[in-house]
């Protein structure tokens, strides 16, 4: 499912910066003339894609194809290449050509948007990559005409990656510059030396147990799979194993496999819920990466410890400030039950930017808020600074506990989380923890815990601070409870690969007003199986 990735979104346009008298400059003869210096006419064939695409949405794109209406942004990045490929047969290969041809003959001249260095490196590797499917039994003229273009971009990218404003969008136009060389012939010293210049940036964007400093699942994810097609272009221009690229391909692997429920789809934690399972599966599997389950990622931030057939995941790192949008979840966790997710986070769609930095709140979190405040504040330099953190077995089970900051400055509070899993897996226990540190701030009014539900979930209340869980199609059930505080069943959403859908959440309400005379607060909960329901 390629055409998941890399797609153009809201804000992408600030993503590097081409002042108006460059731009001028580009568009004239002067700009074109030295470029034709870089063409070359020869396409080296036998590039192995490390990539399947979905057949259905070839099917579907190839309609919008014959109808001449796929000429939107996302367009520019092929991504839809792959899934052409998977969709078969003569009529996808030639709507290829058909259309690569027509891209090349409106885009002989440099464009600020469809030029963009990180957009051009994930075109390039889609055509290159996918050349022998649709380029090698093509016309001699269509050949060349794609090797002039490719060496053209090439030349750009080479000019222009430095001026990305991320680390992450420079290691996407460098795999693209990587592929397009070793495509073109280069030379092993050539590409040892864009390896030299990409690895300092690579690590400087991934933590020592291996994930993404961003604690973006998904940004770390598409990171992986440009590291996995770079050392694809490193092994076809002839250079060995690079060991540190696949040491951190590796650790990348390992992180993401932390980061599964048994439904195979990652946790929607800070800004998750777009990639789907096969993607992750097949991307695992050229990630190498095998062995036990990691449980805890100091660096990144999160933990993972099942029993039975339950599974939590919870967030224990402090939020990311370089992000330009990240999750205040801190201390929020999901669990699931075999392949079912029971509580989750909404997760986020692919586009809408407003949406996604409400879904990015702590309200959006399974987690605890305090008087409608997100945990973490960048505009106020107020951050949920984690500490405490423990974990280990106990008796009859797994427990963790970690505390966060994220309240004192503003309310003189600091919040504690413990989660206890009973070792069969069929008794989750919680309890959150306020304790006043005598700081000033506001005084709080209430707290408000959130567990949402995911859409096959239903609840009811039973009364008593109890409420009825069932998953559609299992036979399976919870029950909920909780005590100092009240309890209700609120609306709430859920993005599934980008899809909306409708789902409830649990919602505790407990009053603080009294926390600076008591000195803390505790708010106790547990899910319980129940196979009688």
């Amino acid at each position: 499912m390629a055409s998941h990735e890399n797609h153009i979104k809201p804000g992408q346009s600030k993503a590097w910066k081409v002042g108006r008298l460059e731009q001028l400059f580009r568009r004239s003869g002067l700009f074109r003339w030295p470029l034709a210096r870089h063409e070359r006419a020869i396409i080296n064939g036998g590039l192995q894609d490390n990539w399947r695409g979905n057949a259905a949405d070839g099917a579907v794109f190839l309609g919008a194809a014959h109808a001449d209406s796929v000429q939107s942004h996302s367009f520019h990045n092929f991504n839809w290449l792959r899934d052409l490929r998977a969709r078969g047969g003569n009529d996808a290969r030639t709507a290829a050509r058909r259309l690569i041809e027509s891209w090349l003959d409106k885009n002989h001249n440099w464009h600020p948007e469809y030029w963009q260095p990180d957009i051009m490196g994930t075109r390039i590797s889609n055509l290159l990559f996918c050349y022998g499917w649709y380029g090698e039994s093509a016309t001699e003229e269509f050949q060349n005409k794609l090797a002039a273009s490719v060496a053209r971009q090439a030349h750009c990218l080479a000019l222009d990656w430095r001026r990305l404003n991320s680390n992450d969008r420079k290691i996407t136009a460098l795999k693209g510059l990587a592929i397009a060389e070793a495509a073109l012939g280069c030379s092993q010293d050539e590409m040892q030396a864009l390896l030299n210049i990409a690895m300092p940036r690579i690590e400087a964007q991934i933590f020592d147990d291996g994930g993404h400093k961003s604690r973006m699942p998904e940004t770390h994810f598409y990171m992986l799979r440009d590291l996995i097609e770079l050392r694809s272009a490193s092994a076809f221009a002839g250079l060995g194993e690079d060991k540190t690229l696949d040491r951190i391909i590796a650790k990348m692997g390992t992180i993401c496999r932390m980061w599964r429920h048994g439904s195979g789809s990652f946790t929607h934690m800070n800004g998750a819920g777009i990639v789907p399972a096969d993607l992750i599966d097949e991307t695992l599997a050229r990630a190498g990466s095998r062995g036990k389950v990691l449980q805890h990622a100091p660096y990144s931030g999160f933990m993972r410890f099942s029993s039975g057939r339950s599974t939590i995941i919870m967030d224990i790192g402090t939020p990311c400030n370089e992000a330009n949008i990240t999750g205040f979840g801190t201390l929020g966790f999901e669990f699931s039950f075999g392949s079912n997710l029971l509580i989750v986070n909404p997760g986020q769609p692919p586009v809408a930017e407003n949406l996604h930095r409400l879904l990015c709140s702590t309200s959006a979190h399974s987690t605890l808020s305090l008087d409608g405040q997100n945990s973490s504040s960048p505009a106020d330099n107020r951050t949920a600074s984690t500490s405490d953190i423990e974990f280990g077995q106990v008796d009859g089970g797994f427990m963790t506990t970690a505390s966060h900051s994220g309240y004192e400055k503003s309310h003189g509070i600091v919040h504690q989380r413990t989660l206890y899993l009973a070792t069969n897996g069929g008794n989750l226990r919680g309890a959150d923890r306020l304790e006043y540190t005598g700081a000033p701030g506001e005084l709080p009014r209430q707290a408000i815990i959130r567990f949402h539900l995911h859409p096959k979930v239903s609840a009811a209340i039973l009364g008593n601070g109890r409420v009825l869980m069932k998953i559609r199609g299992n036979r399976i059930g919870w029950i909920f409870k909780a005590g100092q505080c009240s309890v209700s069943i609120d609306t709430s959403i859920y993005f599934d690969a980008g899809v909306r859908q409708a789902a409830q959440q649990i919602v505790l309400t407990a009053p603080m007003t009294n926390i600076r005379s008591v000195g803390s607060q505790d708010i106790k909960w547990a899910f319980q199986r129940n196979d009688t329901v």
